[in-house]
């Protein structure tokens, strides 16, 4: 829980663009009425204060809820937590913070998320005790639940998203009359970092993909970067044509106090900027959209200001192709997920055009390449034995008997032509079902164009795997 702000404080940051004395406060056009408190200026952060805590514990994922749309990438609407499975993780509305509500015979259709006896509270998490003494995972302390009626993972979820939806634009797959739904004293546990954080008028907590974290942004969705240097020293690019600022502080408001963990500093010229944990914020020049970030790597006295860093499995990293973006990779090699193919018109190659239905990938789960031939060029990315599903990151098991790394629901693999790290020959290919073969063959087909929902042809269409 938040600590609640004094009066000043609030007055100093409340959201913005609400009046013209809120607009004058945030650009610093209100000469200053009072002296303002602003912290020393750092001159390094330690690799403590840098560290980030999991944005979720072990067992614990994170899946999109999406509503689909005709011909195009399906819409997301939110991002959901969910158990090892990607089942529906829910919580009691009429509960107090930390409260356990569902007690014997309420949890034999609710049974609890339940903690390992050793597990410490981290950011949003807590243990709560349960009357059997055993500790369950409580989230911005809300004890979480699994529902013993829920037969497909995520069936609740989604079915939600849909009926909130219902007449959005183009939305397809309607929730059906009598769908699942939550009884009315339960809720869906939505991901939702923002709601527990302070921050002030002006900054966000968001969860960025191509960060693989939960970062600060700023009004407009920007990715927030923090400084080891005083404030005054910053980087610049220089030319025949003149310098600029690769690196544009975040300007604080004229009267605007400390708010939580965020703290004011005093510019060389006089200016006023927002710090974090007592390190100067900017925006980095090169970044261009929201959810770019680009500046992660240009200088190792910058980093991202992550609030909590996404799991991911060893030698995954995210890397940049060109004419791509961002991407997964393993060891520098680009990671794919093949999907059935559905009815897309235009556009897959384009930013955001990436994202197919959660549930469309768990019914295909390992089997996008099951035979021989299909496994000498697509590799499946094999999990150890004790790996564990957290945050998007779930482990399927193979016909084999093997385990797989999966990303929002889609089974990840390496291409065999991909001969260097970087390339990424296997994008945008297609492997189309044969419809005159054996009656496996036959069966795989019409099972593929089921799950698709396309009857003009079947097939597995493989994509790099964006982040």
């Amino acid at each position: 829980m938040t600590r609640r702000a004094s009066l000043s404080s609030r007055l100093a940051t409340r959201a913005p663009r609400r009046s013209r004395w809120d607009a004058a406060l945030r650009y610093g056009l209100v000469a200053v009425a009072f002296a303002a408190v602003t912290s020393s200026l750092p001159t390094s952060a330690s690799a403590e204060e840098k560290a980030a805590p999991r944005t979720v514990p072990l067992g614990v994922t994170l899946v999109e809820v999406v509503r689909e749309l005709n011909a195009s990438a399906a819409q997301l609407l939110w991002v959901r937590l969910g158990d090892s499975a990607g089942g529906t993780l829910l919580f009691r509305a009429d509960g107090g913070p930390g409260e356990v509500r569902c007690g014997d015979d309420c949890a034999v259709e609710f049974p609890p998320l339940l903690a390992p006896a050793d597990a410490e509270p981290f950011a949003d998490w807590s243990p709560v005790r349960r009357p059997d003494g055993r500790l369950q995972w409580a989230y911005q302390s809300h004890p979480l639940h699994t529902w013993s009626r829920e037969e497909e993972p995520g069936e609740v979820a989604t079915n939600v998203g849909l009926a909130e939806t219902a007449n959005m634009k183009l939305a397809e797959r309607a929730a059906a009359a009598g769908a699942l739904l939550p009884p009315p004293e339960w809720r869906v546990a939505r991901f939702e970092p923002a709601r527990s954080v302070e921050v002030p008028a002006g900054i966000a907590a968001r969860l960025v993909s191509s960060a693989q974290a939960v970062v600060l942004t700023d009004f407009e969705g920007f990715t927030l970067y923090a400084s080891d240097g005083v404030a005054e020293n910053d980087a610049r690019t220089c030319s025949d044509r003149g310098c600029e600022m690769d690196w544009l502080p975040v300007p604080a408001p004229a009267l605007a106090l400390d708010v939580g963990r965020f703290s004011v500093v005093t510019r060389k010229d006089g200016s006023r900027q927002w710090a974090y944990r007592g390190r100067p914020l900017y925006r980095y020049r090169g970044d261009l959209l929201p959810g770019d970030v680009h500046g992660r790597a240009v200088d190792e006295g910058w980093t991202m200001a992550v609030l909590t860093e996404n799991f991911r499995p060893p030698r995954v990293a995210v890397t940049a192709l060109e004419g791509y973006g961002d991407a997964l990779s393993l060891g520098g090699m680009t990671l794919y997920t093949g999907s059935a193919f559905e009815k897309y018109w235009g556009g897959r190659n384009l930013r955001d055009s990436f994202r197919n239905a959660y549930d469309r990938g768990k019914r295909l789960g390992g089997d996008a390449c099951a035979d021989a031939e299909c496994l000498t060029m697509w590799r499946p990315f094999h999990a150890a034995v004790d790996a564990r599903s957290t945050g998007f990151w779930e482990v399927f098991a193979r016909r084999d008997g093997s385990r797989q790394w999966a990303y929002k629901g889609y089974a990840v693999y390496t291409y065999a032509g991909d001969a260097a790290p970087g390339q990424n020959r296997g994008q945008a290919t297609y492997a189309f079902a044969t419809l005159d073969g054996s009656s496996e063959d036959i069966e795989r087909a019409v099972w593929l164009a089921e799950l698709g929902g396309t009857y003009g042809g079947a097939g597995v269409y493989w994509i790099i795997a964006k982040p």
